[in-house]
């Protein structure tokens, strides 16, 4: 048995009293119930068009910034020694630790200068001073071989560092 053949006498069962009725209507009121159905397809085309062209018009833009920021990081230059500070000599550096300890508020407790460039620091002092400080210290280049700390509940930190300069 044939799906279609089933279904056929049901269509011919429906379509011939809408079909009836549909002649029976005067021309004017077929013109405006066609004008209806063309109105009502034109709207759903409309409804269902529009969020698509928002979120076309969004991934535009979204494109648009991603390419501008890739070309904006392509820019960067792609060494950060152009963005670090001057280095400091091996005989300049523990001046220039002493100094800069003091501005950042920490207490040199001790210091002492081994080999050419390298030097032991025990300080204290508040311990976002002292993270500070130590990321100043690494844009001059100078580096931190060892670090120890121990902060108590008030932030206040007690670090021995060993710092190398070039």
């Amino acid at each position: 048995m044939n799906p279609s053949s089933a279904t056929t006498p049901i269509r011919t069962a429906l379509a011939n009293p809408l079909r009836q009725r549909w002649q029976r209507l005067a021309k004017r009121e077929q013109r405006a119930v066609q004008a209806l159905v063309v109105f009502a397809g034109l709207t759903s085309l409309y409804l269902l068009w529009q969020p698509q062209q928002q979120a076309l018009a969004l991934a535009e833009q979204r494109y648009t910034e991603e390419t501008q920021l890739l070309l904006d990081l392509q820019r960067l230059p792609v060494s950060t020694s152009a963005l670090r500070g001057p280095v400091i000599s091996g005989d300049a550096l523990p001046g220039m630790l002493a100094r800069s300890s003091s501005q950042a508020g920490l207490n040199l407790e001790r210091m002492d200068q081994e080999d050419e460039g390298r030097v032991n620091l025990s300080l204290e002092g508040p311990l976002n001073g002292l993270i500070t400080w130590i990321d100043q210290l690494e844009q001059q280049q100078v580096a931190v071989l060892s670090f120890s700390i121990e902060v108590n509940k008030d932030a206040m930190a007690s670090a021995r560092l060993q710092l190398h300069s070039p």
